[in-house]
């Protein structure tokens, strides 16, 4: 075992699975789908055309934070399970999208409904979130 990943483990033991950030991450992710498969395309529709693309690009913001934190969710799972050992987890399955999921939103996100501007935020707010615990586990990038 690399040294670095062994001075960890003892954060990792601690972060083996965390059934509270899964529970919330999927909580938003039925929040989500609730509200595209509901609202979404209305609201979209409803939006002049120069708003759209930021409803469209912030929509796709939205779904890359939720998959991308459920996946590192799923690994942590796994390592809790066994099925997946702490370096190979620390090696290829680290949190990823950071580049676009971090990105600053549009500045007419204020604009956009107010319930799809909410999952923004919230989804925005877990990942930081995961994103931390991400760097406890394995280190900072």
């Amino acid at each position: 075992m690399r040294p670095a990943l062994q001075a960890r483990n003892s954060t990792a033991e601690h972060l083996l699975f965390l059934p509270g950030v899964f529970n919330e991450t999927l909580a938003l992710l039925f929040d989500a789908h609730h509200y595209f498969q509901s609202r979404g395309a209305d609201d979209h529709r409803t939006l002049d055309s120069y708003y759209q693309k930021a409803y469209t690009t912030e929509m796709s913001r939205i779904t890359i934070r939720l998959t991308s934190v459920m996946a590192w969710l799923m690994v942590r799972r796994a390592v809790s399970a066994g099925k997946i050992d702490e370096e190979k987890a620390s090696r290829d399955y680290r949190l990823d999208g950071g580049d676009i999921c971090l990105a600053e939103p549009d500045a007419m996100i204020d604009m956009l409904p107010y319930y799809f501007w909410q999952l923004s935020e919230r989804s925005q707010e877990l990942y930081e979130r995961v994103m931390r615990l991400d760097g406890m586990v394995y280190g900072t990038r």
